[in-house]
């Protein structure tokens, strides 16, 4: 039941605070005692955890004696059972993982919940609150292999419905009843665009796709009550197997979108080996990919061997590395870790039946773009490709088309417009007043709603900036950038989704995916590069349905951004700064693009009639 991290563990010469020594059953007694008030349901797994705390014993007596028969004396190393009780675990060092009951250092993977646990005593308790009641296999050791590897592991019988493998989706005889009619004004209601060839109909509720009952009950306990209109639509075509170029606004649910197509992918047959993954899940950020991880526990949850692995670089190799041992069907990953394990042969693709390219238009850009296509040369031609993001420009779509076939192209709303729940503010605020016009809104009552995320364009400014916040305002501020190691940027993370920070200052590490359901004010002290990922850090402040707000300061600096902010920010109501609509850069812009507009006019207007005008054009130019 147990999936241990490391078969073999060396003993420290009275380390302190490593104490791995066999317990007496005078303490195995006492911790007995401490739960005899606890409930009948605990009472019962208790008992369980004693029958095999005993056998492991005898096990470990027995593996001792065939140890001392067969190893010299001075052999270092030798086999630890696993851990009964939590006080007999270490902490964690850093980066290693850790135990969701206690925090103590997670040695084994519960194999019913794919959750890091420390010992078979914080596994029962574990299953306990899941609500899955420990079965006489569930804390069976592991076992003795000559080979040094684990073994299998048994599983906790539980009660699965409907045929988990067995699964495929057919379209409900609801959604089938609807005329096309029906089908178009619900489409038409929702914002939902669709180009294609035979391209299913929405789903209204998740009960339409008939997911196996373990499935569809991990969905209700993650809150994913009702679809949301990406949802509606892109998982119906997911599920039938379609390539998917999906683009929607920030927040509005992609991420499950592509995770339950990927979720009964992988469903449909076993894992092919250790190291030879069904689903691959590509991001641009740590950040992301440990989120989108976190969602997809929540949904195999309780599902035998179905096991994810987190692929992200920042974070200590060798446990990635031994996670990947352990018959993985989907890996979520970023492309340069994920490059890396491939070079040691670690990891095959070659059995992947679903890749998911998350947040595509930054995946193939320049800076991601070659190690994406590196990851494909290793994949089949035989795979389902989901791509998504928030925005997709023309050239970046362009590029994307060649990575599918025969897609499905999703829009909803309007296709690389800021989120509609978003309030936007423009203030044309010049570069010595942005810190003073910084401090008048987080003295704001009106505006400052902690806690508040502000985005700079570079490390050293966040750092600058966070001492500069804290110390005029007193608010508890941090700074969070790539130059922050990966278990600093997860605490800083988690304070911010915990309320712990009142102002956040980050680089665009931030400002990609995230669901940042709290956060309801984003500032943007220093323009983004792109309006593409203005995009994206304005849709931190309206995750999931929420409204909120983002201001952002705008001046000279950002003048070549001048006509796309006009285009794709005054359509949504916003008032536009005066500074900004009489800039003569702005009217410099302007008049190009209607030169260039009129010259594509022109061009499409050829016709026998008035070419020779056009030619006697072309004359007078050049003279």
């Amino acid at each position: 039941m147990f999936m241990p991290r490391a078969l073999k563990v060396k003993r420290p010469v009275q380390a302190p605070g490593h104490g791995l020594n066999k317990k007496s059953k005078t303490d195995q007694e006492d911790c007995d005692q401490i739960n005899l008030q606890a409930s009948t349901q605990k009472d019962e797994a208790w008992e369980d955890l004693k029958t095999q705390t005993d056998k492991g014993e005898h096990l470990t007596e027995t593996a001792k004696c065939e140890s001392a028969a067969q190893s010299s004396s001075d052999d270092a190393e030798e086999e630890e059972p696993v851990k009964s009780f939590k006080k007999s675990q270490r902490w964690p060092e850093p980066g290693e993982p850790v135990c969701v009951m206690c925090g103590r250092y997670g040695e084994y993977i519960c194999d019913a919940t794919d959750n890091d646990v420390c010992s078979l005593e914080c596994k029962a308790n574990h299953l306990l609150q899941m609500g899955i009641k420990p079965g006489h296999d569930a804390f069976n050791v592991k076992d003795k292999n000559t080979d040094g590897r684990t073994s299998q592991p048994h599983h906790v019988a539980v009660n699965l419905g409907t045929s988990e493998a067995g699964y495929s989706y057919r379209e409900d005889p609801f959604i089938s009843g609807l005329t096309d009619e029906q089908v178009e004004r619900i489409r038409l209601e929702l914002g939902i665009k669709t180009e294609g060839k035979d391209v299913r109909r929405p789903i209204v509720e998740f009960e339409h796709c008939g997911f196996p009952s373990l499935l569809s009950g991990n969905l209700k306990k993650a809150g994913y009550e009702a679809p949301t209109p990406v949802q509606m639509q892109m998982v119906p075509v997911g599920l039938t197997g379609r390539d998917v170029i999906a683009s929607a606004d920030t927040g509005s649910g992609k991420t499950i979108a592509f995770l339950l197509p990927v979720v009964v992918r992988a469903l449909e047959e076993a894992a092919h080996g250790v190291c030879s993954p069904l689903g691959l899940i590509l991001t641009p950020t740590r950040e992301l990919a440990i989120q989108i991880e976190r969602q997809a526990k929540e949904l195999v949850m309780g599902i035998p061997n179905m096991r994810t692995a987190l692929l992200v670089g920042g974070m200590p190799l060798p446990p990635q590395l031994h996670r990947l041992k352990s018959s993985i069907k989907i890996v979520i990953a970023t492309p340069g870790r994920l490059i890396e394990i491939l070079k040691q042969k670690a990891l095959k693709l070659d059995k992947v039946k679903i890749l998911v390219v998350d947040e595509v238009d930054t995946m193939l850009k320049m800076g991601f773009q070659q190690q994406v296509l590196e990851v494909l040369e290793h994949v089949t031609e035989e795979h389902q490709t989901l791509l998504a993001s928030a925005t997709i420009p023309a050239g970046t779509e362009d590029l994307a088309a060649r990575l599918v076939h025969d897609p499905v192209r999703i829009a909803i709303g309007e296709k690389n417009q800021p989120c509609a729940n978003v309030r936007q503010i423009l203030l044309w605020v010049e570069e010595p007043s942005k810190k003073k016009k910084l401090f008048e809104i987080l003295n704001d009552n009106k505006l400052f709603q902690p806690p508040v995320v502000v985005f700079v364009d570079c490390k050293l400014g966040a750092d600058l900036l966070c001492e500069a916040v804290a110390k005029v305002t007193g608010l508890t501020t941090v700074a969070i950038h790539s130059d922050k190691n990966q278990r600093e940027r997860n605490r800083i993370l988690k304070g911010l989704l915990d309320g712990d920070f009142e102002v956040v200052i980050s680089t665009g590490v931030l400002g990609r995916g995230l669901d940042l359901v709290n956060v309801r004010l984003v500032v943007n002290f220093d323009m983004p590069n792109t309006m593409d990922e203005y995009v994206h850090q304005v849709g931190r402040a309206g995750r999931l349905g929420h409204r909120g707000t983002a201001i952002t300061f705008l001046n000279n600096n950002n003048k070549r951004l001048f006509l796309e902010v006009v285009n794709r920010v005054k359509p949504t109501g916003s008032i536009l700064p005066p500074q900004l609509l009489n800039s003569p850069y702005l009217f410099e812009q302007q008049k190009r693009e209607s030169q260039k507009n009129k010259m594509q006019h022109d061009d499409i207007l050829v016709t026998k009639n008035n070419l020779l005008d056009i030619i006697k054009k072309h004359d007078r130019r050049k003279k």
